[in-house]
């Protein structure tokens, strides 16, 4: 028999002791970096289930699901081999996949997708989310919203505060969520809170000191009374008095 080492034995001692007390892995734990997210799956058969049905009903649920993978499958998309790309674009139908060597991959829904959904299986609802989501978040225009202007071959863009787009597209969501307040909160409210921001702290402008503060004054002129009103009242002033931290026909 090969003699045993004391210190052999401790420290098998010792990793078996580590991996009791460890216990075992949790789902997200045993996740790989290159493995597909179950969301995608979980979103693939709702998707087919409502496309199945007969007679219309919520599409909420479904875009709900899709929504919900967006995050998770963005960062493991680079990661994926070619025959899991291909898999992913084919299950996530209804959203646009795409990645590119060198760039930022991009997971976000297809609103042409989904307003035909609306309108042929949805409800009353689903329709006017879908149309005034497409004004917002249009499908020509990558990840950024319909008020933000990309640069070429950047991850960052500038504002359009000029003219009147994002008073429009804040009436848009004001109207949507008075008439449905029960329906897609959680973007709808997103998308309220983002132009919001937008008003209240963006300082990288698309356009000149004088067309900034005139879309800036529109905006004041339609919504006089929201709570954030002075606050974009003393924006404007800065500007006016050459003062501001706007930085003007911006370059992001």
């Amino acid at each position: 028999m090969f003699p045993i080492s004391i210190a052999n034995v401790h420290r098998s001692l010792i990793l078996l002791a580590v991996i009791l007390l460890a216990g075992p892995l949790t789902p997200s734990a045993a996740l790989n970096a290159d493995e597909i997210p179950d969301s995608v799956g979980e979103y693939s058969a709702a998707l087919s289930d409502l496309m199945k049905a007969n007679g219309r009903q919520s599409i909420e649920p479904v875009f709900e699901a899709g929504m919900k993978t967006t995050s998770r499958l963005q960062a493991v998309l680079p990661s994926l081999s070619e025959a899991q790309y291909q898999q992913v674009q084919h299950e996530m139908q209804g959203f646009v996949v795409v990645r590119h060597p060198g760039e930022q991959s991009l997971v976000r829904p297809n609103l042409s997708f989904f307003k035909a959904l609306a309108k042929n299986q949805g409800t009353k609802p689903d329709r006017a989310f879908f149309d005034i989501y497409e004004q917002t978040e249009p499908d020509g225009n990558g990840q950024f919203p319909a008020y933000v202007r990309a640069e070429p071959n950047q991850e960052t863009g500038c504002t359009m505060f000029a003219g009147k787009k994002l008073g429009d597209l804040y009436r848009g969501w004001l109207t949507f969520r008075t008439a449905n307040p029960d329906a897609y909160s959680n973007e709808a409210q997103g998308e309220i809170d983002a132009i919001e921001n937008e008003l209240e702290s963006g300082i990288c402008s698309c356009d000149s000191a004088p067309a900034t503060a005139a879309g800036l004054q529109s905006f004041v002129d339609t919504f006089p009374n929201l709570p954030m009103t002075p606050k974009i009242k003393a924006r404007i002033a800065t500007i006016r008095a050459g003062k501001s931290s706007f930085r003007f026909n911006c370059k992001a």
